[in-house]
């Protein structure tokens, strides 16, 4: 991340996606981000960068803007291979 703007749309992307994912899972319903990703902002990370990687068709479809993020940041996108 270079910018100030890259910052900030990732802290409010990944804060909107952990908190929906937190909510999702104590209701009990599924999600494409395994539930052990709602344990904390890192686990997180980690748990969405797996999934961004296993499951890339899946997350572009339910998680566009996520799946956009960790394009760019890997520079690789998964969806081509």
């Amino acid at each position: 991340m270079g910018s100030k703007e890259q910052y900030r749309r990732w802290q409010t992307v990944c804060s909107r996606v952990f908190a929906d994912l937190q909510d999702k899972v104590d209701r009990g319903q599924k999600t494409v981000i395994d539930e052990y990703g709602a344990t904390n902002p890192a686990e997180f990370f980690s748990v969405a960068t797996e999934t961004f990687f296993e499951k890339p068709s899946q997350l572009n479809k339910k998680r566009p803007e996520l799946y956009k993020l960790l394009r760019e940041y890997y520079r690789v996108d998964p969806l081509t291979w």
